[in-house]
């Protein structure tokens, strides 16, 4: 239905142009064969007039009678009336007595001067205007009639004698135009019939084209949205994939270490279980899964809204890690912050990312040692650096630090830093390594933020 309408809006406009275009030309064509047909007459009576001049002219040489000659053999079945005018435009004889107006006017004598004829149809001439005595119904006092002006010269071309004026019955004129324009009537008739036709077949050829692309295009539109659900199905589901495998890395260690303690067999030997410890691997496990389970909910459930600044999320971090970083006697700082806030759920990743980083610190860095981790906020980005006093990365492991089952850490699995660089990806954060050797090594959490 959409389409219908312009369609049948442009059919109309197009049609009403095409019809315009034929009626303008058509009127042209009607008014040049008219033309045409008056001056075919009115130049097939001037050489009637011009041989009685001709033959008077063997009788006498005064212009008066010449003329004269020229009214008494005008007297034909269809003339009505003539007049003739000396060669200043005055009257000087005019048949039947009955005509009225006799007289040449001045617009019409100049034109005569220059030699032009003159032929004026006139299709409701009024008789009883121009003559005495006309009388009969309304109708009958009205008749096509042909008026010719021809300018009368004799042998000599260059001599002007006067000027002659006509009126023709044009009945038999009338007949014939109304003939032709009955042709040309018809003929415009079948071409605005034929054009409209071929238009309406273009403009629905057209209309049926658009609603096919409008079809085709609608279908795409439909797999796009398709594809797109699918698409951001994929992304929630790679972003559960991520948190779940950060949250497997992070027990494994953490189990071990429970296991470890339960069992009695720590460094020193067997031993009596450490209660403590194992009570502090369990909190540190249960932290994890509770925490695991709230970006769950959050990735499952986009609504849920609140906001961490930059300040806040220093204080989170602090709190996850002061504990085994005062526990192995390293120092851990949090400097700086920015008051800008994080919407929950890219704030929580930031937490995992850095804890991970953190985490990684304190088993690279030796008792004594320093941890530094340093919040700032620049222009249109947020960055985190985590920066410890261990002992450098290895060569060997730099180019594929990112990639999982590479691990410089006896019994690590290579994958926590893989996991954090895709959480990065997942919140468009940018996780790097920004230097590396013997006095430490210096990691950085891009996360563009605006203005």
């Amino acid at each position: 239905m959409r389409l219908v309408l312009p369609a049948l809006a442009a059919a109309t406009l197009l049609v009403a142009i095409f019809a315009g275009m034929v009626v303008r030309f058509r009127a042209g064509l009607r008014e040049e064969i008219r033309r045409t047909i008056i001056d075919r007459d009115t130049s097939i009576l001037r050489p009637v007039a011009l041989r009685q001049l001709a033959r008077g002219e063997a009788a006498t040489t005064s212009p008066a009678d010449l003329l004269a000659a020229v009214l008494d053999s005008a007297q034909q079945e269809n003339m009505l009336a003539v007049a003739v005018y000396d060669a200043q435009g005055r009257t000087l004889r005019f048949a039947p007595d009955s005509l009225l107006i006799a007289e040449l006017p001045l617009d019409d004598y100049l034109r005569l001067l220059k030699g032009e004829p003159i032929g004026r149809y006139h299709p409701v001439f009024p008789l009883d205007h121009y003559f005495s005595g006309v009388g009969g119904p309304p109708a009958q006092r009205k008749t096509p009639v042909l008026e010719v002006l021809l300018p009368l010269h004799g042998r000599d071309a260059d001599r002007l004698l006067g000027f002659a004026q006509y009126y023709i019955d044009a009945r038999p004129l009338a007949r014939e135009l109304a003939a032709i324009d009955g042709r040309i009537n018809r003929q415009t008739a079948a071409t605005l019939g034929i054009g409209a036709t071929l238009i309406a077949a273009v403009v629905t050829a057209a209309y049926f084209g658009l609603r096919r692309a409008r079809d085709a295009i609608t279908e795409r539109n439909q797999r796009l949205v398709r594809t797109n659900f699918e698409l951001t199905l994929a992304a929630k589901a790679s972003a559960v994939g991520q948190i779940t495998s950060h949250l497997i890395h992070g027990l494994q260690g953490s189990v071990a270490g429970l296991r470890e303690t339960m069992s009695g067999h720590g460094p020193g030997g067997p031993a009596a279980p450490d209660w403590k410890t194992a009570a502090g691997y369990t909190e540190r496990m249960q932290a994890m899964i509770q925490e695991t389970v709230t970006l769950l909910a959050e990735t499952a459930t986009p609504g849920t809204a609140y906001e961490l600044t930059g300040h806040e999320l220093a204080e989170i971090i602090h709190q996850r890690n002061a504990t085994p970083a005062e526990k192995k006697g390293i120092t851990l700082t949090i400097r700086g912050g920015f008051d800008r806030s994080l919407d929950g759920h890219r704030g929580s990743l930031v937490c995992l990312i850095i804890s991970n980083l953190v985490q990684n610190a304190i088993d690279a860095t030796g008792a004594g040692r320093r941890i530094a981790v340093t919040f700032r906020h620049d222009g249109g980005a947020v960055k985190i650096t985590v920066a410890d006093e261990g002992p450098g990365i290895p060569g060997e492991l730099r180019e594929h630090l990112f990639e999982p089952g590479h691990t410089g850490r006896p019994g690590g699995s290579g994958l926590g830093l893989a996991i954090s660089r895709l959480l990065a990806r997942q919140i468009g954060a940018t996780l790097a390594l920004e230097s590396t050797g013997p006095d430490g090594t210096t990691f950085s959490l891009t996360l563009p933020v605006g203005g």
